[in-house]
């Protein structure tokens, strides 16, 4: 009986066990983590696709002032400024191009009260209504570099906005409620006169350039870089990248699927894929230039997590160029290290370029670099032989990257005066000035 009992015990007990067992498994919530953003870096990161107004941003603000003029290329005031902008509507855009004829585009632009907002170069005012709130149809392919604003305008209630395309002299007129002009004049215009004091030198009737009065100080920056893998590309620009060749030989690398090629050069941090069925067509790409070249960008994932900017473009040859900026600064180098170039045929990509270093960390504090007064710097470019003032179309502060002769994981942006002259880049060189380098073409 005793070890009856014990059995039965035992039995009871398991079956308990068991049902305790059941009725967890049952009942049981894990505790899940909640998915942060830190747990989505990664996916975020291959996927940086950007919008024009992330990708066409204005270099410089300046504003007259009683005969005067103040102007900076600070990114936060830009960043500042465009915001506001986005908040005005738009609207009656009209061509008044003959009104400012007789006194001159460069007499019309530095009215007190005006305020200029420049572009790097001409594009299509279409392009700007994914961010700026215009309502107009009739109008949407001009092209403008200059955007400027009217704070003393006030007619029945409204202020005026021009767009300029200053390379076709071209003035179109637009009008937005008042109260915008009037909340511009005070949050920025009245306020403008802490920037850098500018002097007005006159070229044209047509055109004139502002620089400093004073020494301009930029900061020099080194970078540790980290090369981007080659497969990366490949996943990315072939449509199969399983079919994909390598090929080595004396002067780098290919890398083709029969059709397209992918050329990796020794010693050169950049890659250039060239699609030869298209290279030689003679039809213009039908759609809007920026716009594809934009869109080829995202969808290839290529804008890396540098500042690349929408540059100049060429209609006519078909090309664009989006080129690297840190701190609202252009950067150049021989070694097309800080642009990405595309050429179009038949509406596809026929060749693309793009570096193959990423900016990593800034290895130094700023050290600062005082740059030439403007007068300076307009003593130097007008010495130049055969000098033509018509010829000279804008005057800017840029960064040449120059790779560190001792370690090739290193690069230097120095800072330097550069001028764009009958449509080519020079560097502005002052013996007396600690900026280093010569005058020659930087593209």
């Amino acid at each position: 009986m005793k070890y009856e009992s014990i059995k039965t015990t035992i039995l009871i007990i398991l079956v308990l066990s068991s049902i305790v067992l059941t009725w967890t498994l049952w009942t049981y919530q894990p505790q899940y983590k909640d998915l942060g953003t830190d747990d989505l870096v990664e996916e975020v990161a291959t996927n940086n696709s950007k919008e024009i107004f992330q990708i066409i941003k204005p270099i410089k603000i300046l504003y007259h002032i009683d005969g005067q003029h103040f102007g900076t290329f600070n990114e936060a005031e830009l960043n500042r400024v465009m915001k506001e902008l986005r908040s005005w509507d738009f609207h009656d855009v009209q061509n008044i191009t003959h009104t400012v004829q007789d006194d001159g585009l460069a007499d019309f632009l530095n009215q007190s009260g005006h305020v200029e907002i420049y572009f790097p170069d001409p594009f299509p005012l279409q392009l700007y209504k994914s961010f700026f709130n215009i309502n107009d149809k009739e109008h949407s392919l001009i092209s403008f570099d200059r955007l400027v604003i009217d704070v003393n305008s006030e007619r029945q209630g409204e202020g005026i906005v021009y767009f300029v395309s200053t390379g076709d002299n071209l003035v179109y007129e637009s009008r937005v409620d008042s109260r915008f002009t009037k909340e511009f004049r005070k949050s920025f215009y009245q306020t403008a006169t802490r920037f850098p004091k500018q002097i007005e030198f006159e070229l044209t009737d047509t055109n004139s350039l502002y620089l400093p009065e004073d020494t301009t100080d930029v900061n020099r920056i080194d970078y540790y870089i980290d090369l981007i893998e080659i497969d990366t590309f490949i996943n990315r620009l072939f449509t199969n990248s399983n079919f994909v060749k390598r090929d080595v030989l004396t002067t780098g690398e290919v890398h083709t699927d029969g059709t397209r090629l992918l050329r990796v050069y020794n010693n050169k941090k950049y890659i250039e894929f060239i699609n030869p069925t298209r290279i030689g067509g003679k039809e213009e790409t039908t759609t809007d230039l920026i716009q594809t070249s934009i869109d080829f960008v995202n969808e290839h994932v290529g804008w890396t997590d540098e500042e690349y900017r929408f540059f100049s473009w060429n209609k006519e040859s078909q090309m664009t160029i989006f080129k690297l900026y840190v701190e609202n600064i252009p950067v150049f180098s021989h070694d097309g290290l800080a642009d990405i170039i595309q050429h179009w045929e038949n509406n596809d990509i026929a060749k693309y370029v793009h570096p193959s270093i990423s900016l990593q960390v800034k290895l130094n504090p700023k050290i600062k670099i005082p740059l030439p007064k403007g007068e300076k710097v307009m003593e130097v470019i007008t010495s130049r032989p055969n000098f033509n003032p018509e010829l000279l179309e804008y005057v800017t502060v840029a960064y040449e990257l120059m790779d560190d002769d001792d370690n090739s994981q290193f690069v230097s942006l120095h800072p330097f005066w550069t001028y764009r002259y009958n449509g080519s880049w020079y560097k502005v060189e002052t013996k007396d000035e600690n900026i280093g380098g010569h005058e020659d073409g930087l593209e």
